[in-house]
């Protein structure tokens, strides 16, 4: 059967990877895109030396959080990828902007990225602004990583480490995020990148945080920054700006938290009273070594999607470079997500994983178990071990005294408030509790949680986790396609169970029901 002009459209325009659980009609209108197909083949065309006619194919290749990729296919074989931001992706025009340099600036210190053939982040016939890059070898990692051999995984991680620590041999002169200048408007404060030849330089942060909601509005210091208490201080000062213009009481925007909070809405006022402590406590943050105060660049999202791999477990590319910024190398280092294990007591004494004792006369649930954990401690041991051959600046960024609790802290205050003021509170505590220590060095740079403040919100975060994972949706209600039914079952299943626990109470019922996390609901509340 043919296909319309209608479902051609809808696959073109509209976001088909998935659904949601809930809010599902603003997550598609925040990805639904119209742009002119055919200047955007005309785009890629002139980009490959070609003509239109050479087009043999142009086709929806992947849909992430903030951009829809086409592939377009030439027919002497050859191909290229136009890479369009949503509407909802912020900053308009500097994302893009930003990443084409960044892009750029990575591949020129040796770590393989896709080379850019094109771009556009002014108004342009195609209605949208684009990159054009080339099509790297390989294929994504993705869920294969799970089950990646202990050979073919360190091999893996070796590289990994390896790119990183020519990013942290890069000489750059401040925080910030990295442009061509010809892409930042001459009122734009910028630092040029000394060796650049093509007019590389720091400029504003392109990260989310800085734009969210009305703070694109604000007018503000969004760097770049070439001192580092400046760098701590800003985006808790962005968001102090933020509640004197816009703030105002609400509920926090994690409705499963609500209960937690008696269901009242809660008071930006005292958010701002935990971000001035922050302030008058940053200058305490700063190492005095030169080396960890050196501006570096790091991948903000470095995870198995978003590394090629060849046949032989080579990296033949690095993508996704959106939103990447530039801080000093102690708030900049750590372990990536999906390769950290802080969570475990032996990850965290830096111990050589062992093969569990018994593996072979375990039931299948338990040995399952017991092999993730295995595979977590061999991912963070080797990744820690690799980065204290190679990658010295991050090693001693690693072994500083509360390097966690500083990264925590700094996102905490910088974080855009949505009605729960509670993790920089525990952060704030936690850093005055431990600022002797800090100041003159812990041994394994941890900081102790919080025993009974956090207690609460930490169950919340634990039963979420759980619940999700028994529906089979991740945090903002995304599910693949084929598991929509099922899911919504599941979520009306638990909806049921969760209400029928709070029949003795009818407040609590009501209260439960009004503020369900599954449900459609007013996320401006």
């Amino acid at each position: 059967m043919a296909i319309t002009n209608l479902e051609h459209d809808r696959e073109l325009f509209e976001y088909t990877s998935g659904r949601w659980l809930y809010n599902e009609s603003l997550r598609l209108a925040e990805r639904r895109l119209v742009f002119n197909v055919d200047e955007l083949k005309k785009a890629a065309a002139n980009a490959m030396n070609m003509s239109v006619s050479d087009i043999a194919n142009f086709s929806k290749l992947a849909e992430g959080g903030f951009n829809r990729v086409f592939e377009i296919s030439m027919k002497d074989g050859s191909s290229i990828l136009a890479r369009l931001p949503y509407p909802s992706t912020i900053p308009r025009r500097l994302a893009v902007a930003s990443e084409v340099a960044t892009l750029d600036f990575v591949r020129a210190q040796g770590v393989p990225t896709p080379r850019v053939l094109g771009y556009s982040v002014d108004d342009n016939p195609v209605g949208s602004e684009y990159i054009l890059m080339e099509k790297l070898p390989g294929r994504p990692i993705g869920d294969a990583w799970y089950e990646l051999s202990e050979k073919d995984r360190l091999k893996v991680l070796f590289k990994t480490v390896e790119f990183e620590a020519k990013l942290f041999a890069a000489n750059l002169p401040a925080s910030g995020s990295i442009y061509y200048a010809r892409d930042l408007p001459p009122s734009i404060q910028k630092v040029d990148i000394p060796g650049s030849a093509d007019g590389l330089c720091i400029g504003p942060y392109v990260s989310e945080e800085w734009w969210f909601g009305e703070r694109g509005q604000l007018r503000i210091d969004r760097g770049p920054h070439d001192d580092s208490l400046v760098v701590l201080r800003s985006p808790a000062g962005k968001e102090l700006a933020w509640i004197r213009a816009f703030g105002r009481r609400r509920f926090p925007f994690q409705r499963a938290y609500r209960e937690t909070l008696d269901y009242k809405k809660q008071d930006p006022e005292d958010h701002k009273k935990s971000l001035k402590e922050y302030i008058a406590l940053a200058e305490y943050l700063i190492p005095k070594e030169t080396q960890l105060n050196q501006p570096v660049l790091r991948h903000h999202d470095l995870q198995p999607n978003n590394i090629s791999i060849s046949e032989d477990f080579d990296i033949t590319g690095i993508i996704d470079w959106q939103h990447s910024t530039v801080l000093p190398t102690f708030l900049a280092a750590g372990i990536p997500k999906y390769f950290q294990n802080y969570d475990d007591e032996e990850s965290q004494i830096f111990s050589p994983p062992k093969y569990p004792a018994g593996l072979e006369t375990m039931e299948e649930d338990d040995r399952a178990a017991a092999l993730e954990q295995f595979r977590r401690r061999h991912v963070h041991f080797f990744y820690l071990g690799f980065t204290q051959r190679m990658n010295e600046p991050h090693w001693r960024a690693l072994e500083q005294a509360g390097e966690l609790l500083k990264r925590r802290i700094f996102t905490d205050a910088g974080n855009p408030w949505e009605g729960l003021n509670t993790p920089l509170q525990l952060d704030i505590l936690n850093l005055v509790r431990n600022l002797s220590e800090i100041a003159t060095a812990n041994t394994d740079g941890t900081t102790p949680t919080c025993p009974v403040l956090d207690e609460a919100l930490r169950e919340v975060d634990s039963t979420l986790e759980t619940v999700r994972s028994a529906i089979g949706i991740s945090s903002d209600g995304w599910m693949p396609n084929e598991r929509y039914e099922a899911s919504k079952a599941m979520a009306k299943w638990v909806k049921e169970r969760g209400l029928a626990e709070a029949d003795g109470d009818p407040w609590l019922k009501e209260m439960s029901e009004r503020h369900w996390p599954f449900d459609d609901h007013d996320e401006e509340e």
